[in-house]
């Protein structure tokens, strides 16, 4: 047995370990982020309560549900290798239906703002990673009615917080240090809004096994700009924690109060 193919043993013992669910037992529709899903959602618990929703660990993430319908909202790992592996694992789990992305990255459009979001319908694949299992020429897409919905939820939940909502193509780069400037002046370009280190992989490997995908990218650094990482985190920290708020808010709505 090789663990690639993900049959039987393989497959329980991958997702129980990445998600603390077996594949009997995952549900339609996963949220995932690369970090942990406190950091990713400071205010996750207080929302939860808030929507009514029940929720308990399992594994680095929590499984959500009401008498309807459950969710899991799970960390999928920091770059581009790390973060195919908890994809794979989850497009080889028959009961999943639909990934949902949300993550943070650098915005490099000429327009876009530290605390704006892009929710893109496409990704430039610069990570390299799925090409074991895909052509180079693979797309990465959004599944384009998730993509169209979240992107309505979310411009709804911000409009008062006066940021911007981009639908901007973006592109996912194979690790920190290969954001040059040389690299990302030409993907501005080439009209490129934000980049980061997960999100194509996400989009391909979904659209390889007839997953429905879409995500939400946070800006916080501006590179091109002269706000590095390190300077972004302290700026304009209550109104970025108000907009991850209403992202996850707008989410919430998607998976449970969708009629």
């Amino acid at each position: 047995m090789t663990y690639g193919e993900l049959k039987g043993g393989a497959l329980r013992w991958a997702t129980e370990f990445r998600f603390g669910l077996s594949p009997a037992t995952m549900p339609a529709s996963v949220v995932i982020s690369p970090v942990n899903v406190d950091e990713c959602f400071e205010d996750f618990q207080t929302t939860m309560t808030s929507k009514a929703l029940d929720s308990k660990r399992v594994g680095s993430g929590f499984l959500v549900w009401n008498d309807q319908k459950s969710a899991l909202f799970c960390e999928g790992g920091t770059g581009a290798s790390n973060f195919a592996d908890s994809t794979i694992v989850l497009c080889h789990c028959r009961n999943v239906e639909e990934i949902l992305f949300v993550g943070t990255g650098g915005g490099i459009g000429k327009r876009v703002e530290t605390g704006d979001a892009n929710i893109p319908p496409s990704c430039m694949r610069l990570d390299k990673v799925p090409e074991i299992i895909l052509p180079p020429e693979a797309p990465a897409d959004a599944y384009e009615d998730l993509w169209k919905t979240l992107k309505l939820m979310v411009e709804k939940a911000v409009r008062s917080l006066g940021i911007k909502v981009h639908g901007g193509v973006h592109a996912t780069v194979p690790f920190f240090l290969s954001e040059t400037k040389q690299l990302l002046t030409r993907l501005q370009s080439q009209g490129v809004v934000s980049v980061d280190m997960e999100l194509s992989v996400l989009y391909a490997l979904a659209g390889y096994y007839g997953k429905k995908a879409a995500g939400i990218i946070r800006i916080g650094d501006l590179p091109l700009r002269g706000l590095p990482t390190w300077k972004s985190r302290s700026y304009k920290v209550e109104l970025k924690r108000e907009v991850h708020r209403r992202i996850l808010e707008s989410v919430v709505t998607y998976l449970f109060e969708q009629s």
